[in-house]
């Protein structure tokens, strides 16, 4: 028996044969600009995505029709004749995924682990990129590790980055220690390096490595890029179930609380409030779309409804 099959442990641990499924149903939401306006990517929300960038094509001489916003002015007195620049839009673009498998998390009271939500909607995500005729690369990153997969526009490219994935994925264990935070500001310093104008990138995480840095990088890329962030979190974490005696890790340090404390309640729930109201402040303060998703629920119902195409895709799909 394969390491693969012995980790195919219902939510608790992913595997490739389970992500490469979802090359087949990868559809009925898009990354593209033209979006619904219910979609957190329509310009409605103030979160419209840029799309591909537009490559110079030719000079031609204007006629009527033409759009005169496209007028080249130093062409236009240099001959005495009005001439337009055509721009046609790119091909494809690069679609970077920052796929986090850090330790905390390997967490989840309900349908999966929150690492393996993440794994699924890395999935979902690069199918559908590739699907859309873009490329994507990745960084994916636990405490330990970091792995740099350049842009490709091929299933064998989407291979690489999930088996990356599972892998990471199986070695999570309720002793490992999350201490280590800098993996993400090393994958955003990657990626800050290696995109060019135009492209996209979606941070996959439950944002517990976020920093000042982080949000540095993240300020940095949005300024010529789209950047999307995808906030993976488990209800629990949002309201903890009261238990007189309830045992928490971080790998390091184990306590036994009283979770069931009104006080230890507040405290817990700060936390999480915080954390989301840090990333809601990053995300309206520079346009960046804000998406979450829930270890309860399936991955692609959850992005099908954020990203406003789900009433269609079912009549479409």
């Amino acid at each position: 028996m394969s390491i693969d099959e012995k980790r195919d442990e219902n939510g608790v641990y992913v595997t490739l044969k389970e992500l490469l499924k979802f090359g087949h149903v990868a559809k009925g939401f898009s990354f593209l600009p033209s979006q619904p306006v219910h979609s957190i990517l329509s310009g409605r929300h103030g979160s419209k995505v840029r799309g591909r960038g537009m490559d110079f094509s030719e000079m031609k001489q204007y006629v009527q029709g033409d759009d005169p916003r496209s007028m080249d002015w130093k062409a236009t007195r240099r001959t005495g004749k009005p001439y337009i620049r055509v721009f046609n839009e790119e091909r494809d673009r690069n679609v970077w995924l920052v796929v986090s498998q850090r330790n905390s998390m390997f967490f989840g009271t309900k349908m999966m682990m929150k690492s393996v939500a993440a794994a699924h909607l890395t999935a979902l995500s690069a199918f559908r990129v590739v699907g859309s005729g873009d490329r994507v690369g990745a960084v994916v990153y636990n405490d330990e590790t970091l792995k740099f997969f350049k842009p490709q526009r091929s299933k064998q490219g989407v291979i690489h980055i999930l088996s990356e994935v599972v892998k990471q994925n199986q070695v999570l264990h309720a002793s490992n220690s999350d201490n280590t935070k800098d993996r993400l500001n090393e994958a955003l310093k990657i990626v800050s390096a290696t995109a060019k104008h135009d492209d996209l990138v979606i941070l996959i995480g439950d944002g517990r490595a976020m920093d000042e840095e982080s949000t540095r990088y993240i300020t940095a890329l949005s300024a010529h890029n789209d950047v999307i962030a995808a906030l993976v979190y488990d209800p629990m974490e949002k309201e903890l179930y009261p238990s007189g005696s309830l045992f928490l890790s971080d790998g390091t340090v184990s306590v036994d609380v009283d979770s069931s404390s009104e006080s230890f309640q507040k405290r817990f729930s700060r936390r999480m409030e915080e954390r989301v109201r840090g990333l809601m402040h990053l995300s309206k303060k520079h346009t960046i779309p804000l998406f979450s998703i829930s270890t309860e629920r399936p991955v692609l119902d959850q992005v099908q409804e954020q990203l406003g195409t789900a009433v269609s895709a079912r009549r479409k799909i």
